[in-house]
């Protein structure tokens, strides 16, 4: 090779013009084949192959000839430039990398020069082109994600608006589908104990609600499934459809829900494949659901919350314009009574009625349930008693009457156990009926304690009941002590109840003690048997004693 002015030889000088005018021919093609093109010319050879490595593969880029492209890679990866199987592989490099791979038919006696030539020519114009597209894609890549937060935040502030669960979920739904092009979702969410709390579907149910519990999705990331139409996805086959993006619903580690997409839309109306892309983006929005989901169900506990305070507060107004604010005064008796209430508002009611003839009237009625139905149908005893009374015959027409009353006007169907005691300070003559109450319990002055048993059913309980009155006598000092179940099935931290038992030895051996003393000694000695435990029911207790 005869060298030139400039130590630059002449072949080498002629290639370089002719790589550039074949590099700056026709634009419109791309670089590649452009490249091929230069180097099938330059080299006079009939046929060319360019391989451009991407992500860790090859791919033919551009051929040139008949049957170019039939030109495989060597396997391995030529290390240096060279012949191999007949062909000529050129190895283009610049900055110390390796872009691509040239393969040439040309003769093996020009070999090194030309793959050295080519090197030396064609490398750094490869090694250009495909920094420039890292470049321009790194730039696409950075302005797709900035599109993609923006779209997230802006999905973020619309979800982040809404209290209102139902609502909510319809949101979050259509929020998915739109984001993915997807033609189908499905979004179930789940209470805490794992039932289903809610769900929605828009283009036809992909998963039933009740195996969400059960389905396998990882947590924090999407399972893609683009064969749903034949393979389950994450262990769970769906319902009509041919792919399938879907992501767990997940709160502090908590699954609430699953949302699923299926069936991605391209512009001519087939289904593409869902992408990473796709499924990252459907875990963010995922994660910003569940935020708000857990927002919401938190905004509707507290509702509801707010709600059972309300009607506590009004269950508790009505107990207290109820029961005695005072007890009354009545010869030859004396007389104590106590309600300890629940926060839950119990049913607990008592009431004393001083009678003709020096009588004195007393019910202990205990409604079942708790809140403002139980409330209410205390309210409605309580009118049955002051509005029959008068009217009744006997004690158990008294509580036929009740009975009555309750079936006709009550507006919840409950029942309630009743203890009626009339007693004649007198004579000591005490006639009672025990609907289904709790025995009450008559101290003797002379140390013997007496229970007194039920006498029939429950108020409100059977149609056609009927109650009979059974008569004892009291003598002076005797004391009649009356109560609700509260009392003896307070439990302790151990799950025993108080019992009877333990409320018969304090009653006997307190007997002799002032009503109001031993109303307290009761109420202290359960108070301390069920430390640390919550009430459950109202605690209630009258106390009657013959003077």
């Amino acid at each position: 090779m005869e060298p030139v002015p400039g130590g630059v030889p002449t072949r080498l000088r002629e290639a370089w013009r002719e790589v550039g005018s074949a590099l700056a021919g026709d634009r419109e093609r791309p670089l590649p084949a452009r490249i091929t093109d230069a180097a099938a010319a330059l080299a006079g050879a009939g046929r060319a192959v360019l391989y451009l490595r991407e992500k860790g593969s090859w791919i033919a880029a551009a051929a040139v000839g008949d049957g170019a492209s039939a030109l495989p890679l060597p396997v391995p990866c030529p290390a240096v430039s060279g012949f191999s199987h007949g062909a000529l592989w050129v190895r283009l490099e610049a900055e110390g990398e390796l872009h691509g791979l040239l393969g040439l038919d040309a003769l093996a006696d020009d070999g090194a020069e030309l793959a050295e030539l080519l090197g030396s020519l064609l490398g750094p114009a490869l090694g250009a082109h495909r920094f420039s597209r890292l470049v321009k894609e790194a730039d696409f890549e950075v302005r797709t994600r900035l599109l993609e937060l923006e779209s997230l935040y802006d999905l973020g502030l619309s979800l982040a608006g809404q209290l209102d669960l139902p609502a909510l979920a319809d949101e979050v739904l259509f929020r998915s589908i739109s984001l993915t092009d997807a033609r189908k979702g499905s979004l179930v969410l789940l209470s805490e104990s794992g039932s289903v709390l809610l769900s929605r579907h828009i283009g036809g149910e992909l998963v039933s609600p009740r195996d969400v519990s059960r389905w396998e999705l990882p947590e924090g990331e999407a399972a893609i499934n683009n064969a749903a139409s034949s393979v389950p996805t994450a262990g769970l086959r769906l319902a009509s459809c041919e792919k399938c993006l879907a992501v767990a619903i997940s709160v502090s580690g908590r699954r609430v829900g699953a949302l699923a997409v299926a069936d991605k839309e391209s512009r001519d109306g087939g289904v593409l494949d869902f992408t990473p892309t796709d499924a990252r983006l459907l875990s963010l929005f995922a994660n910003q659901a569940a935020a708000a989901i857990e927002t919401a169900r938190l905004h509707k506990e507290a509702i509801e919350k707010e709600r059972i305070e309300r009607e506590l507060e009004l269950a508790a107004a009505i107990q207290r314009e109820i029961l005695p604010r005072a007890l009354p005064r009545v010869a030859g008796v004396e007389l104590a009574a106590a309600n300890v209430p629940t926060r839950q508002v119990g049913g607990d009611y008592y009431d004393l009625f001083p009678l003709s003839g020096g009588r004195l009237g007393f019910l202990v009625a205990d409604v079942s349930g708790k809140g403002v139905p139980a409330a209410l149908l205390v309210s409605t005893v309580h009118s049955a008693v002051h509005l029959q009374i008068d009217e009744a015959k006997t004690i158990a027409d008294l509580v036929a009457r009740i009975d009555r009353h309750l079936r006709r006007f009550a507006a919840t169907r409950k029942f309630l156990t009743l203890f009626f005691g009339l007693l004649e300070p007198d004579t000591g003559l005490f006639r009672y009926v025990s609907a289904g109450h709790n025995p009450a319990l008559l101290a003797r002055a002379t140390g013997e304690l007496v229970r007194l048993e039920s006498t029939g059913v429950p108020v409100g309980m059977l149609p056609n009941a009927s109650w009979r009155e059974e008569t004892v006598s009291v003598a002076p000092g005797d004391l009649l002590f009356v109560y609700t179940d509260g009392v003896t099935e307070a439990v302790n931290e151990k799950d025993e109840e108080f019992g009877l038992e333990r409320l018969s030895e304090i009653v006997s051996g307190g007997a002799a003690l002032p009503p109001r003393e031993l109303c307290d000694q009761v109420l202290a000695a359960v108070a301390d048997f069920a430390r640390g435990m919550p009430q459950y029911d109202d605690q209630t207790l009258l106390l009657v004693r013959r003077t």
